[in-house]
């Protein structure tokens, strides 16, 4: 039998992620890339609150789609590549959460 789904470890990769998103929003060079990080923050708010209060499935998965497409963007148009590793890092927490969610069928 499958173990619980893990909530709290679960929550605690979208809130490494979003601490990785501060770093990059803290030591960006570029002022038209903040609305885009303060979405990115919205959105990992609306993702770990979906996780903690049991929200819908669908609703969760959109919110990790959505945050994984919004850094894949702040990515490729990043004018730094000693920022890279800092977006690879919060894709990798977004994996952890997709993966977490898949073994338990949601």
């Amino acid at each position: 039998m499958d173990a619980p789904f893990d909530v709290t470890s679960t929550a605690s990769a979208v809130a490494d992620s979003a601490a990785v998103v501060h770093r990059l929003h803290a030591t960006c060079c570029e002022p038209g890339r903040s609305p885009r990080m303060e979405r990115l923050s919205e959105t990992l708010t609306v993702l770990e609150r979906s996780l903690t209060e049991g929200g819908p499935v669908d609703d969760t998965m959109s919110a990790l789609a959505d945050a994984g497409a919004q850094v894949g963007w702040l990515q490729v148009a990043c004018c730094s590549e000693k920022r890279m590793p800092l977006y690879e890092e919060v894709q990798q927490h977004l994996a952890r959460v997709y993966r977490a969610l898949q073994q338990h069928g949601h």
